[in-house]
């Protein structure tokens, strides 16, 4: 038995992103709901690498292309030429403001230095304040002579001689920058 592929002329579909599947990190198929049954889209190579942003799951898409039917079940899926979003999904719920991070060095030196006590404050700092930080230990970060040794994410700040002043001083600019 062989697989037919007749193709029709071009066609124009609106739906609700169910799925995308990814090849080589670019989109290759797309599942849209369709007034209640799901169509698989496959897109072109060319569409593929100029496709930016990336659909995601709750997006609405009008899709142009050919409509393809595929053996015997006679199941639809449509080869894109172009895309256009409709309505991007928002995330739902209030915009959470993104964690920093901070990255304490635990080696030796740097712990007799202090990195303990200040891994100390800022936690407490953070549960007393709610500040939105996420307190990572590391290895050495190469400043122990000067230690503690902290690293603060995103801002990729490095910091040595820290105190929890200087910590929350970062974070919460950090926070103004997001917000």
């Amino acid at each position: 038995m062989t697989l037919a592929v007749a193709v029709s002329p071009q066609v124009s579909v609106e739906g609700t992103v169910q799925e995308v599947i990814y090849k080589k990190a670019l989109p290759k198929v797309i599942v849209l709901e369709t007034a209640g049954r799901l169509l698989w889209i496959k897109l072109k190579k060319s569409l593929r690498q100029e496709l930016h942003p990336h659909p995601r799951v709750g997006d609405r898409l009008r899709i142009y292309g050919d409509r393809c039917c595929k053996g015997s079940d006679r199941a639809y899926y449509c080869k894109a030429h172009h895309l256009e979003f409709l309505a991007v999904k928002q995330p739902s719920g209030s915009v959470a403001v993104p964690r920093c991070k901070v990255l304490i060095c635990q080696k030796s030196s740097c712990c007799r230095r202090g990195a303990k006590q200040l891994w100390q404050e800022l936690q407490q700092e953070a549960i007393a304040q709610e500040l939105p930080i996420c307190l990572k230990a590391t290895g050495c970060l190469g400043e122990c002579k000067r230690g503690p040794a902290v690293v603060v994410l995103p801002l990729k700040k490095r910091v040595t001689h820290a105190n929890a002043e200087q910590i929350k001083a970062l974070v919460q600019q950090q926070a103004t920058l997001n917000g």
